[in-house]
């Protein structure tokens, strides 16, 4: 059975965080870890740049290491106080690393990293959406996509700046090849999963947005997913097109005999 990390409770702003730990172990043999944030924080005040996020990286992946964990999510927010850093670099390393590692200690979203790797090698890239839009061109809808958290090995080419609600600290502007992706959350009660194949068609950077910032192309039915029925906030964007393999996992090992939303 794997085991993942809570680093801290979920940040309270999310929408659909909680959990049945019960269907965990059950359907995707997953065990839940509760890690005190104090794991972290106790560490005080850290440099402010890079040396400061990999003291941050160093310290999760002992806590990874120590508790034997396959996976993990942060409650990253408590640090800017307390610590004076981001947990950006660290999240990005073990992600780069093949250790699903979500931010905000959000498990819904960090379960749905762990479905992309089994399915695929890549826990996929935290994400939020931003901006909606129709396209010019062909009809279809664009999804402006932001986090500060991209795996780099997901890049073509990536910069450091800051935290994007902060200020402080480090995070990363990353650039993501062109092509086939897939836009994918499973809920934390594992009774709906949100799967659609996507096209990455730019990327950009403004300052007033969270650092790396993708535009992708989809159906309309993304549009009224999100405006009507979204599972939650984020999401993750995965290489490749899995939405139909996605599904079917979801349909035959984690909810069998339901019908998804999509």
């Amino acid at each position: 059975m794997e085991r993942l990390g809570l680093i801290g409770k979920p940040s309270d702003w999310l929408i659909a965080s909680v959990v049945k730990r019960e269907l965990l172990s059950e359907r995707m043999h997953i065990q839940l870890v509760d890690i005190p944030i104090e794991s972290i924080t106790q560490m005080g005040e850290v440099d402010f740049g890079i040396a400061g996020a990999d003291a941050i990286y160093k310290r999760v992946r002992e806590l990874v290491d120590e508790y034997k964990l396959a996976g993990v999510t942060l409650r990253c927010f408590d640090l800017l106080s307390s610590v004076k850093n981001t947990g950006c670099i660290a999240l990005s390393r073990l992600n780069d690393e093949g250790i699903p590692a979500a931010c905000e200690g959000d498990v819904p979203t960090l379960l749905t990293m762990m479905l992309c790797k089994r399915l695929s090698g890549c826990p996929g890239f935290q994400v939020n959406p931003a901006r909606i839009e129709k396209s010019e061109t062909n009809g279809k809808v664009k999804l402006l996509l932001a986090h500060c958290t991209i795996p780099t090995k997901m890049c073509t080419s990536f910069s450091l700046t800051t935290h994007y609600e902060s200020g402080i600290g480090v995070a990363i502007h990353g650039e993501l090849p062109i092509g086939d992706y897939t836009l994918v959350k499973l809920s934390g009660n594992l009774d709906r999963i949100f799967a659609e194949d996507v096209e990455l068609v730019a990327n950009q950077y403004e300052s007033n947005l969270c650092r790396t910032q993708v535009w992708i192309e989809g159906n309309n039915g993304i549009r009224d997913y999100l405006l009507t029925k979204p599972i939650a906030n984020h999401h993750v964007l995965l290489p490749g097109h899995y939405a139909s393999e996605l599904k079917h996992l979801f349909e035959t090992q984690i909810f069998p005999d339901e019908k998804i939303e999509n």
